[in-house]
């Protein structure tokens, strides 16, 4: 996509080619912003859901970052 964008730069009469796919990457950003925060919710729902299990898994990866600190 970047090299279309700089190709189009280029070219004297690429304006709205260069808005349409400015609109194009904002639709984007806007459906994986969407995204992000359903799969917020979602995690925020299990954790209230299945507390000792949130707990166990963050106890899990911890003991994992901290033995992999560790070796360093």
């Amino acid at each position: 996509m970047f090299d279309r964008i700089e190709s189009l730069a280029a070219s004297p009469e690429s304006g709205p080619q260069i808005e349409a796919l400015k609109e194009q990457a904002l639709m984007y950003a806007e459906t994986a912003r969407e995204r992000l925060f359903e799969q917020r919710d979602k995690l925020r729902e299990s954790i209230v859901n299945n507390p000792v299990q949130a707990v166990g898994i963050a106890l899990g990866v911890g003991v994992v970052l901290g033995w992999l600190i560790k070796r360093r």
